[in-house]
């Protein structure tokens, strides 16, 4: 129900990020195995948890998550774990299939071995979760400080279960020959099961790569690049897509400061789709041209980036124009970019950013504003606006308030209505002792889209954690 320690549990695929920044000190002790085991304990109440209409009704739980992360590196070779696992329990309001005994087991796993001249690497997820247990936006941030949230993010709803996976690995060879070879391959996908929302239909991608690198000079590299993909739902329409892309280009350095990409290619999108009546299979093909060219140059105080990408999808062709400028701040940093975007020759439609971080002496504020495109579960495109807003305050040398604040916008598309969603969680986090910490807040929840109507949700936590450093 706290969806600050929901999101610890379901972000654990980032592989012990969650559990604690200590277990990524001294990256420069090789060969030290380091362990750590994490308990929590968390009381909720809830109202109207899966955000229905009319509202569902209340639901109190009782959770105990235990995770386990283990990390070990030496001069080639680094090995990330993390496995966990909650026991859940209480009272579950009347048509919510939120379940309890043994749930949200994960795992993540990273593995990556380099050579010199050549590397491999491993990145593997897995984690269940209840639909209506959600992780709010703040979560999604990834290590660039982007919120990259799940396909599914802007249409989940109600309740159920949610199993998600990801794996993706690399094999590059000859990185310093003149002539190299990078292999990539993944697979990534969502299961639902019981869920009370049926437009919910689980998807899966599968990805293969295969570049060819040719170093011409210690400033120039040139690439042919080839791409095949996989897209299934198990929609009423079955649908089933295949992308296969091939572009061909180089990355050269133009000065210290300052460098340009270039790719151009063609891409074909094949897709099937199966009549539920009559069984009859329909072909639908898209192919064009692809690619994008970059600049990018460092300035005093920071970055100025320019980008233009042509992609072709299901839906059509679409081009992006965008500017990026970053910079340091005295008492933080300060991001933005803005651009054009436009679908199969229609009116260009605005995009941009604004990513503000600010310290002060005993608090520290960050605000993200953003309009972009994102491909949904459905394999479309989707314009998402978002806002997201924190603020931490230190009270004092163990005890801290954080406030957070969502707010997104989910635009339509052929298969999904528009949505509207917000969050806000107000937590005091006191640490007890040097392995002991606690936690209590409050959350508000709210989703607003066509039929349905507005469905609001607030819950109460209360919860308690102990570490247990078990490294050697």
């Amino acid at each position: 129900m706290n969806k600050g320690l929901i999101a610890s549990a379901a972000l654990a695929g980032g592989v012990l990020v969650a559990l604690s920044p200590a277990l990524a000190q001294d990256e420069e002790e090789f060969g030290t195995l380091r362990q750590r085991l994490r308990v929590e304990q968390e009381f909720g109440v809830g109202e109207n948890l899966g955000l229905e209409v009319p509202s569902e009704g209340s639901t109190s739980l009782s959770t105990t998550r235990l995770t386990y992360g283990l990390e070990t590196k030496t001069r080639i070779q680094e090995l990330a774990l993390t496995v966990g696992g909650a026991l859940r329990f209480g009272s579950v309001a009347e048509g919510n299939t939120l379940q309890t005994g043994f749930t949200d087991p994960l795992i993540g796993l990273r593995y990556l071995r380099d050579t010199g001249n050549a590397d491999f690497s491993v990145d593997l997820d897995y984690r269940q979760s209840d639909i209506s247990l959600t992780a709010p936006l703040w979560t999604f941030l990834d290590q660039d400080g982007i919120i990259r949230p799940p396909r599914d993010f802007g249409n989940i709803r109600g309740s159920g279960e949610r199993r998600a996976y990801n794996v993706d690995t690399q094999l590059e060879l000859g990185k310093n020959a003149p002539v190299g070879l990078r292999f990539t391959a993944g697979t990534n996908g969502v299961n639902y099961i019981d869920a009370t929302d049926t437009s919910l239909t689980d998807s899966d991608y599968n990805n293969l790569g295969l570049s060819a690198l040719f170093r011409f000079n210690p400033v120039t590299t040139g690439y042919i690049d080839l791409y095949y993909q996989t897209y299934k739902n198990k929609d009423t329409l079955s649908t089933d897509r295949v992308t296969e892309t091939v572009q061909a280009g180089f990355d050269r350095v133009l000065s210290a400061r300052s460098s340009l990409g270039f790719r151009f290619g063609y891409t074909d999108v094949d897709t099937t789709t199966t009549n539920p009546f009559t069984g009859i299979d329909s072909l639908a093909k898209q192919s064009g041209p692809s690619g994008n060219i970059s600049y990018v140059t460092e300035l005093p105080n920071g970055d100025f980036a320019t980008t233009f990408d042509l992609s072709q999808n299901s839906e059509g062709q679409r081009g992006t124009l965008r500017f990026s400028r970053s910079m340091a701040l005295p008492t933080g940093s300060l991001s933005a970019n803005v651009g054009l975007t436009s679908f199969d020759s229609s009116d260009p439609q605005v995009i941009g950013g604004i990513t503000w971080l600010h310290e002060m002496p005993r608090s520290s504020f960050n605000l993200r504003l953003n309009r972009d495109v994102y491909t949904d579960e459905n394999d479309e495109d989707r314009f998402s606006n978002y806002l997201v807003a924190g603020y931490k305050h230190d009270i004092n040398a163990v005890s801290y308030l954080t406030a957070d604040l969502s707010l997104s916008y989910n635009e339509s598309t052929a298969s999904q209505e528009a949505t509207h969603r917000a969050t806000a969680v107000l937590v005091y986090n006191h640490t007890l002792t040097r392995d002991w910490s606690m936690n209590a807040g409050i959350e508000y929840n709210m989703l607003d889209e066509d039929p349905q109507g507005r469905a609001d949700s607030t819950a109460v936590f209360f919860g308690i954690a102990r570490n247990f450093d078990l490294s050697n």
